[in-house]
């Protein structure tokens, strides 16, 4: 029987794997992408449910983005032992052009706004398990950025 506590490096590997460069949706940085939107509609926040795919504010590529995540999770909850029944709610929050902290600005290593990515897992006993991780982030610009080939449609323009 697995501990509860091993939530919380489930979760921080699933923020890891979000924030990463290899997070991408139609070729594009999903987090350069998502920022874009988020400037665009007004706010400066993201939330997406892995279960269900719903994010708010809602983007055409929210639902896509949660399934290679939501996958990500249930394979990690299999490999550390727990059953899916578990882990009953998953969200993934994240805040862009935030203050930074003086650990970010002293080991800045890249451009753009500092960002946080916040990962949330309650367990069947309503628990919840948090995880917050920090990082560097610029809005989507298809005229300065390389695009992947990891690509499926053509969303991103």
């Amino acid at each position: 029987m697995p501990r509860r506590k091993q939530l919380k490096g489930i979760a921080l590997n699933l923020a890891s794997s979000f924030i990463s460069r290899n997070n991408d949706v139609d070729g594009y940085w999903a987090l350069g992408l998502l920022y874009k939107e988020a400037v665009m509609s007004g706010t400066t926040m993201f939330t997406l449910n892995l279960e269900t795919g719903e994010s708010f504010p809602q983007y055409k590529f929210s639902k896509r983005l949660s399934i290679p995540y939501f996958d990500f999770l249930q394979d990690q909850l299999k490999k550390q032992g727990f059953e899916r029944e578990q882990v009953v709610c998953a969200d993934i929050e994240l805040e862009f052009n935030t203050a930074p902290t003086s650990r970010q600005i002293m080991f800045k290593s890249t451009w753009g706004d500092p960002f946080v990515c916040k990962i949330s897992l309650k367990d069947d006993l309503s628990r919840v398990w948090h995880v917050e991780v920090r990082g560097w982030c610029g809005q989507h610009d298809a005229l300065s950025e390389r695009r992947s080939i990891r690509r499926y449609t053509d969303i991103a323009k």
